[in-house]
Order: structure tokens, then sequence, then C-alpha cells
């Protein structure tokens, strides 16, 4: 994300909300974790519109059927349990998860998380 996301992510953990979640992943876009915390910790400020090393995650998932099969029968992990991000199960059991970066040109990006969250949301689809 950019500077200004990752300055609302941050401003939103300060205040206790969950602004939304992030993913760190490694080679070949691999996920490594999925967080409701911001990861990896950033500790200097970005610019606004400077990109950072803090991915936005935006939850469109595509799934084989053997894979769904199989997370149905998986129990609840204690990563998913904490962090309740059902992708976690998938990580928990040695699953691989692709994750595919997304170029957001100029749209806003926001998860329904808190309550605060539905007038935001309403107004940024009001003004599409």
């Amino acid at each position: 994300c950019d500077g200004g996301m990752l300055a609302g992510l941050l401003a939103d953990r300060r205040a206790g909300r969950v602004g939304g979640t992030t993913a760190v992943f490694g080679a070949g876009h691999q996920a490594l974790y999925f967080s409701k915390e911001v990861i990896p910790h950033i500790v200097e400020p970005f610019a606004d519109t400077a990109l950072t090393p803090v991915f936005h995650h935006v939850g469109v998932y595509a799934y084989r059927p053997d894979a769904l099969a199989a997370y149905a029968q998986w129990p609840v992990g204690p990563l998913e349990q904490l962090e309740g991000l059902e992708q976690l199960r998938f990580l928990e059991n040695g699953r691989r998860v692709l994750c595919v970066e997304v170029e957001p040109r100029g749209q806003q990006f926001w998860e329904l998380n808190n309550p605060s969250d539905v007038a935001i949301l309403e107004a940024m689809l009001a003004a599409r």
C-alpha cells in the first residue's frame, strides 16, 4: 500500500480498531502470513504517495475443489483462532496460498470490520 493507506491502518490500530488485513509473501508471491496487525513492522513514516513494504490484503479467493474439501476437514488452528482469518488454516496445514499484487489505480480499498466503517464505505460507493 502507499504511505497514506499505511498511515490510516496504523491510526486505526492505535485507536483500537482493525483497519484492514495485511499480508507478507515471499518468493513467487507465496503467502508467509496474514494478520489484522500491520505487518511487517514499520518504524519510519512514508510519504502519502510512496510505496511501502506493507501489502493490504484484498480477499478474493480461487480454490480447487480438493483444497476446499481438505479445508473443511481440518480443525481451526491456533493462528486462525487468534487472528480470525480463515486463510491461515491453509498455511497452518502446510498448503500454499499464492498472492497477486493489485494496482489500485486511484481506487480506495476499505474493509467492513467496525461499525464506523459503514459510513466510510457508503461515502466511497457514493463517490463512484
